[in-house]
């Protein structure tokens, strides 16, 4: 009953929050610049959702998640309140990359030392297990910055990283739910009825976009939420349906892998080309979606049902342990890269060749014009 109360109550501030946000937004000419090159969508829309969803998560945590069943809300509610504050003004007048470096780095300290979360195992990946404090702090801080920049790169289209948000929010909360610990599943299911909320006006036609209030906020919840759940699988084995969660880094690799992915890639084909990885571009995997003819609705859904999937597939595969089924989840994720790479490509191609074709139709036309205006005149002679 609680859950269902959760749940609603965030989806129905997001609601009712977000038409005046709208309103006053375009009266006051606060909205997204389409002027921009890379800018797929070439209409004002406000940017503001953020803070709907903020205030939508915070309300519904503050009233019905007992302090005592998750002691490190206030933490994490501060810690969150910074990004937000953030990513708000980054909305409004534009912020350089090293400040928002800076909050997203303070945000991760006061998460890893002061609440305490942090990654303090690797399950033998890399044939690492304990970690010495430090070097947890220090990959938990990477992490979550890491995680919170690769939600803010794949929010670009309609509905993208609002679904992949629920999908996550859905994931871990049933998760949480079934390890019993009922504080963090409560956390996930009000940021899950928030971006339902949200998704109502971000489908397209977009009447508003999350922003980076929304998306940093978005990749700091989901990379705690990860950070935890590793944390509680190292000691209890979480029953999911039919499915022993055993591997719990693997768990996580699957339920992250398409912002972690597309961001990976995307750092790697900038530092290859020689600039800066944080130089904006569209070559992100749902731009590659939308040159195939995609709508921002398919792609979303395309994505969206590749997650999905990635997910079951890391449940089924628990037993296999978490460096072989984070390779695994890379290896397929590589896999329909290339498919995508190559479908790509033959539409290029299909593309230049019907041009070709378009030309020569043309020149052979004008020519056969010109033939027979000079027949004419010799007729005419």
């Amino acid at each position: 009953m609680l859950f269902t109360l959760i749940y609603l109550t965030s989806l129905l501030v997001v609601a009712f929050a977000i038409p005046p946000i709208i309103t006053v937004s375009l009266r006051k000419r606060l909205f997204d610049d389409p002027n921009e090159s890379r800018k797929i969508h070439k209409r004002i829309i406000p940017n503001f959702g953020g803070v709907a969803i903020f205030t939508g998560f915070l309300f519904s945590c503050s009233i019905f998640i007992p302090s005592q069943i998750l002691p490190e809300a206030n933490v994490l509610m501060g810690a969150g309140l910074v990004l937000f504050m953030i990513g708000l003004k980054d909305d409004i007048i534009g912020l350089g990359p090293g400040i928002k470096f800076v909050a997203q780095f303070a945000s991760a300290f006061i998460v890893a030392m002061v609440a305490n979360i942090r990654i303090t195992d690797m399950h033998g990946v890399f044939g690492v297990y304990d970690l010495p404090y430090y070097a947890s702090i220090t990959l938990t801080v990477f992490f979550i910055v890491g995680i919170v920049n690769a939600f803010n790169l794949i929010d670009g289209i309609d509905g993208l990283a609002g679904s992949i948000g629920l999908i996550l929010c859905v994931a871990f909360g049933v998760l949480f739910y079934k390890s019993g610990d009922l504080g963090w599943a409560y956390l996930a299911t009000a940021l899950a009825g928030a971006l339902l909320g949200f998704l109502f006006f971000n489908v397209t036609p977009a009447r508003i976009f999350m922003g980076d209030s929304g998306s940093l906020l978005l990749g700091f919840i989901a990379a705690v939420l990860s950070i935890k759940f590793m944390t509680i699988s190292l000691t209890e084995n979480v029953m999911a349906g039919p499915f022993v969660v055993t591997s719990g880094m693997g768990m996580v690799s699957a339920i992250l892998i398409i912002p972690v992915f597309d961001t990976l890639r995307v750092f790697t084909l900038r530092i290859m080309r020689g600039t800066s990885p944080f130089t904006a571009d569209s070559n992100h995997i749902h731009h590659r979606l939308l040159s195939l003819g995609l709508s921002h609705v398919q792609a979303t859904l395309v994505l969206a049902s590749v997650n999905v999937v990635f997910i079951i597939t890391a449940l089924a595969l628990q037993n296999i342990g978490d460096a072989q089924l984070i390779s695994l989840i890379m290896l397929l994720m590589l896999s329909l890269n290339g498919v995508l790479s190559l479908s790509i490509n033959i539409i290029r191609k299909r593309a230049r060749l019907l041009t070709t074709s378009t030309q020569v139709d043309k020149m052979a036309e004008a020519d056969k014009s010109f033939a027979e205006r000079v027949l004419e005149k010799i007729s005419e002679n």
